[in-house]
């Protein structure tokens, strides 16, 4: 009998080591080696249950750990799957993290998983771009983005929306692409975007307005004219109208209105008095030419330059001044 009796407890024995060790846990998401944003599940399945349980994850990061439950109920056959909201802040340490699952089962015994993954919580930061917001461009334009994240996965930048070539990348964070502006049909604003994404699915979108003009600007001298009468030893007023195809095209820098002798050589400058628009696409520069003293010549040519804001040139425009007689214009 007790032979008999202890073979029987031996294949009890062996029976309940085996059924305790049945269950299998199985974590599907995330995987060891991933980066984890803001909101995170953990997702599970666990096989081979026998009655109700619960799945605990301890998440372990730089600064202390954090523990999250989730029970289950197994099926008849033994199959319960489930999730966990493994969720962090901006403000929560970024880097490594380990996160180690266990089971917990009356009669059951589980082997545990550990996943070693990244957090990053912050989304790309822009620190650089071009070309500036609101500026007028032409031919081969250079669109540059400098962003400050440390697990750059991908970029991607259009124009209106519309692919353009060797536009998107992996892992740069300093980007270059050169866009053509002159397959477009016709000048007028236009929008490049840019749309970056970390290695944790943080998304950044930025967009840049710009306008496309391809179109020179023209000038003409209003006075003095060919016919106006110049007094010596007076000070004598330049207006000078710009006109262009768009509103703010024009900046006063690209104005210069520059005194010569007749033999091309450099005199000196126009002091300028005063510049604005005059319409939507108008704008007029007035300037004031001193007499020196009697150190301009009798005879000396005014000679206008202008450059709209996108690089385009307009017609140089030149008045030749006699002094005591009638100018000439050409």
């Amino acid at each position: 009998m007790n032979n008999a009796f202890r073979a029987v407890a031996a294949v009890a024995l062996g029976w309940l080591s085996a059924y305790a060790a049945a269950g299998t846990l199985t974590v599907t998401s995330p995987s060891s080696g991933q980066f984890l944003g803001k909101n995170n599940s953990l997702t599970y399945n666990v096989r081979q249950a026998v009655v109700k349980g619960t799945v605990i994850a301890t998440v372990v990061g730089p600064t202390g750990s954090t523990i999250l439950r989730s029970d289950y109920t197994p099926d008849t056959d033994g199959k319960a799957s489930g999730s966990l909201p493994v969720n962090f802040s901006e403000t929560s340490p970024q880097g490594a993290y380990t996160i180690n699952v266990t089971v917990e089962e009356p009669g059951n015994t589980y082997t545990p998983v550990s996943l070693e993954v990244t957090v990053d919580t912050l989304t790309p930061k822009l620190l650089n771009f071009s070309p500036a917001q609101g500026s007028f461009v032409k031919g081969t334009v250079r669109v540059r983005f400098d962003l400050l994240e440390q697990f750059m996965k991908t970029w991607r930048v259009t124009v209106n929306n519309a692919d353009i070539p060797n536009n998107s990348g992996t892992t740069e964070t300093s980007l270059s692409v050169d866009w053509n502006s002159t397959t477009l049909e016709r000048d007028g604003t236009q929008t490049i975007q840019l749309n970056a994404r970390d290695q944790a699915d943080n998304a950044f979108n930025f967009s840049i307005n710009c306008t496309v003009d391809r179109l020179q600007p023209s000038s003409s001298i209003d006075f003095p004219r060919g016919d106006t009468p110049i007094r010596p030893r007076t000070d004598i007023n330049v207006v000078v109208t710009i006109r262009d195809q768009f509103s703010d095209s024009v900046d006063i820098t690209g104005i210069d209105v520059v005194l010569q002798r007749t033999d091309g050589t450099f005199l000196g400058r126009a002091a300028r008095r005063s510049f604005g628009a005059q319409g939507a696409n108008t704008w007029q520069y007035v300037g004031r030419i001193r007499h020196r003293s009697g150190k301009l010549p009798s005879s000396f040519k005014v000679v206008v330059t202008a450059v709209d804001k996108a690089g385009n040139v307009a017609t140089r425009q030149e008045q030749t001044i006699n002094i005591g007689t009638r100018g000439r214009s050409r």
